[in-house]
Order: structure tokens, then sequence, then C-alpha cells
């Protein structure tokens, strides 16, 4: 992936970032929106595949949003596949 020291200054650089493969979970389902999250995400699962899903977030943000996907927080990136995961699932 290329830098991103134009547009955002490097201010996302993290130097243990998470891998969001079918293990982490970087919403805890500690709450009923959180928890409605994870069990959709496990629920469609098998319905779109991860990178589908990545691919679509990252659009849908870049649509809406002038800041760069890297310095997002993991919460924020993962509302955004919240958000991908319910529009191709709902076509």
């Amino acid at each position: 992936m290329a830098a991103h020291s134009r547009c955002c200054a490097g201010s996302h650089d993290r130097p243990a970032a998470k891998k969001h493969g079918r293990d982490a979970a970087p919403i805890n389902p500690a709450g009923s929106i959180s928890s409605t999250i994870v069990e959709y995400a496990h629920r469609v699962r098998y319905k779109v595949g991860d990178d589908l899903v990545e691919r679509h977030a990252r659009e849908l943000h870049a649509r809406a949003s002038y800041d760069c996907w890297n310095g997002l927080s993991d919460k924020d990136q993962e509302l955004w596949r919240h958000m991908a995961r319910l529009d191709l699932t709902t076509r």
C-alpha cells in the first residue's frame, strides 16, 4: 500500500495494526448495537466474502469522506464494513 504521508501526515502509522480476519473482533459485543453488528457479520459471512466487504466499505467511505481509510480507528472501519455488508446483502 502506498505511503500516506501526503494525505494525512502519517497520523495513522500504528506499529501493530490489527488484521481483520475471521477471528478478529474490532468491536466487542458489549451493547445492543455492537452485538447486532457482530451477529450480522457472522450471519452473512457465507453470502459475501471478506474481500468483497472490505472493497465495498472502502468505496463507500471514499464516496462519503475525504479522510484516509488507514487513519480511521478499527471501530470506525468496522462500522463502514457493516454498512457495506448491509448494502451488499439487501440489494
